[in-house]
């Protein structure tokens, strides 16, 4: 098959503008030009002078009209009866478009110098009616073309408002995503160490061996949560180095080093898992295991460890549920935490509905408190058919 040629916008609108000025050197011609009051070479060799200086009115807008403009109005004087206008209006709509509005407006009543010339022209021809014509004729021509311009000029800062307002939002987007998964990341982590790095120091003389176990899980801690910004930070790398590895995301299939981790902080947890499970998307997967580790993170915070923590996974067709329940110390009622940011029950509403899931939060009747996440499960392919 053979390949389409791609050619270059500038060459495209060059092309364009070619042939736009040899289009408007005919009607120009056609329009203006008594070929019996002046015949001869003089007039088509001063059309074509005038229609090529419009190649470059897309460089030099103002300056390209001022020349046809001066064109236009010496028309009358160096070639007899001939006042090309539709250079004019083209050098006009350009201005209108290309330059701010006083520049603009100045364009708009320097074109009426032409539409005279081209009426008091029409009166040497016939007085009367028609000079009137051509004077409302030219005076509506110029608004109208004056007035398309602006109207592109304007279309065009539109469409350049809407793109610049769609990236600040998904700017803001992003950030916000990003402030969530350092959330998760760092509260999650820094919870466990805290807890660790206390209960280490209370054992290190009477148990050493138990507060060394502790320090382990701190350092264990330490090197997840590097390992996870550094894979966070590798996906907003734009130019990601092309011999390293990244780690796959973690995802449900990473629940029981979860709640292994949780437990080494000291706190009871009872996991069950229910159905079969299958593949989510990448979005979905990370989003529910972000939830489960910042339920876990809470339960940290606020769990009597006396009671332990249940976390149960239902996969159940076409949804899996996320429950987490946790009962709080009765000592204490269920108040913000030293460590907690205050965020993170938004934080997982917000990640739950970003993936078409939903969540619920609250206490119980039993004085328990229950995360329940539930997030779509794609559908098998067996099920698509009939």
């Amino acid at each position: 098959m053979p390949t389409a040629v791609t050619v270059p916008p500038r060459v495209r609108r060059t092309a364009v503008d070619v042939a736009l000025a040899a289009l408007l050197c005919g009607l120009e011609l056609l329009v203006s030009w008594e070929t019996t009051a002046a015949p001869g070479p003089a007039v088509p060799l001063y059309a074509l002078l005038g229609c090529s200086v419009l190649l470059w009115r897309r460089h030099f807008p103002v300056a390209v009209y001022v020349i046809v403009v001066v064109h236009s109005v010496l028309a009358a004087a160096v070639v007899s009866q001939f006042v090309p206008t539709l250079g004019v209006w083209l050098a006009l709509y350009t201005v209108a478009v290309r330059c701010e509005r006083r520049v603009a407006v100045l364009g708009l009543l320097v074109a009426f110098g032409p539409t005279l010339l081209d009426a008091v022209v029409e009166g040497y021809e016939v007085a009367g009616r028609r000079v009137i014509v051509a004077a409302v004729m030219g005076t509506v021509l110029n608004l109208v073309v004056f007035g398309l311009g602006r109207w592109a000029a304007w279309s065009v800062r539109q469409r350049r408002l809407v793109a610049e307002l769609a990236a600040a939002e998904a700017v803001a987007v992003e950030r916000g995503r990003i402030a969530r998964d350092l959330h998760d990341i760092v509260a999650h982590s820094v919870t466990l160490m805290v807890l660790q790095a206390a209960g280490a120091a209370r054992t290190l003389r009477g148990d050493p061996e138990r507060a060394e176990e502790a320090l382990r899980q701190v350092d264990g801690l330490g090197q997840q949560a590097i390992d996870e910004l550094r894979r966070m930070l590798g996906l907003l790398d734009p130019d990601p180095d092309p011999t390293g590895v990244a780690a796959p995301p973690a995802g449900l299939g990473d629940v029981r080093s979860l709640v292994d981790a949780v437990r080494g902080g000291g706190v009871p947890v009872e996991l069950a898992l229910a159905g079969a499970p299958v593949p989510l998307e990448p979005a979905v997967d990370l989003s529910g295991y972000r939830i489960l580790q910042e339920a876990l993170t809470n339960t940290v915070k606020h769990a009597d460890p006396r009671h332990p923590v249940r976390v149960e996974l239902r996969w159940q067709g076409t949804e899996v549920e996320i429950r987490v329940d946790n009962r709080s110390a009765r000592s204490r009622p269920r108040a913000p935490h030293p460590l907690s940011t205050g965020h993170g029950i938004r934080g997982m509403r917000e990640r739950a509905h970003a993936v078409g899931g939903r969540l619920d939060a609250g206490p119980r009747s039993d004085g328990s408190f229950r995360v329940t996440a539930t997030l779509p499960v794609p559908p098998s392919p067996r099920s698509g058919r009939r």
